[in-house]
């Protein structure tokens, strides 16, 4: 407990998951403005219900490391409220990057996305691959083009870090406009339309997906590294698993995916397993028993 961890986006799906898993071993420290979780506190020694931004400007840092997960995400922001979306996104790392520059001995640890390399045709997608960005003005590029900048930002400053590429983290504390709990939201409405049904996700339980940052955080630096599960499925596929585990059988209406959403999604974990072999996420019909 001598060392002392700030996470942003504590409240988040990712977020409460860290705090949980590092708290036994470090005085962890949360903040969120709980924009998408209303009144919820994480499981940590300290908790600020405060913007990022806000946070930081009157706060020394004093940390060995920060986990910044604080962004707004989720699939129906993207294209609801995209430039409230990019504008947020940008100045939360922004204020995080200069909070990290005040002690050269913290370490950052980012959270970027699969969007980042949403153009790639290398299937499974490594680290290092040359992406392209069509239709520049599409809403969903909201939230890929920050996480874009804030890569590029770190790859080319001196700051201590590691950049965590996250594949469809899922659990039960999934919000809306993420896949699963949108899924389980339409078959508790009775709303069975399925956007993108011949579309690929690689989807990984929140459990697993923290599980392999507690375990590589202290060993990568200055890269990205890929961090998912290389289970590949359709998500007509996907879709169908959760509505067995809610024991219905559902005729779903498909209907295309949305503009610039990406036909395949699968993480090359090569880097991932170099640094923690013993890797081994759930399969997703097996995770969803968990939900």
């Amino acid at each position: 407990m001598d060392k002392k961890v700030l996470v942003t986006g504590a409240a988040g799906l990712i977020g409460r998951e860290l705090c949980k898993q590092l708290k036994d071993k470090f005085y962890v420290v949360g903040v969120d403005n709980n924009f998408r979780y209303e009144n919820y506190e994480p499981d940590c020694n300290e908790y600020i219900s405060e913007s990022i931004p806000f946070y930081l400007s009157h706060t020394d840092n004093d940390f060995d490391y920060v986990f910044h997960m604080g962004n707004i995400n989720g699939t129906k922001y993207f294209y609801e409220m995209p430039n409230q979306l990019a504008e947020n996104n940008v100045i939360c790392d922004f204020a995080v990057f200069d909070f990290v520059k005040d002690n050269p001995s913290c370490k950052l640890i980012y959270a970027s996305s699969s969007e980042v390399v949403a153009g790639s045709e290398e299937f499974p997608t490594p680290e290092l691959t040359d992406i392209t960005i069509k239709d520049i003005h599409n809403p969903r590029w909201s939230y890929r083009l920050p996480k874009i900048l804030g890569e590029n930002f770190l790859m080319n400053s001196d700051l201590n870090f590691l950049i965590i590429r996250f594949f469809n983290a899922f659990g039960p504390d999934s919000g809306s406009g993420h896949f699963v709990k949108d899924i389980l939201d339409k078959i508790e409405s009775g709303d069975h339309t399925l956007i993108g049904a011949d579309e690929t996700r690689s989807f990984c339980r929140v459990e697993d997906s923290v599980d392999a940052i507690v375990n590589i955080f202290k060993l990568a630096s200055q890269q990205v590294v890929n961090i998912g599960s290389d289970e590949e499925i359709t998500v007509l596929e996907a879709a169908n698993i959760i509505a067995e585990h809610k024991n219905k059988n559902i005729e779903w209406q498909c209907v295309p995916g949305k503009q610039g959403s990406v036909k395949r999604r699968r993480p090359d974990l090569v880097l991932l397993r170099k640094y923690y072999p013993e890797f081994n996420p759930k399969r997703f019909a097996d995770a969803v028993k968990d939900l």
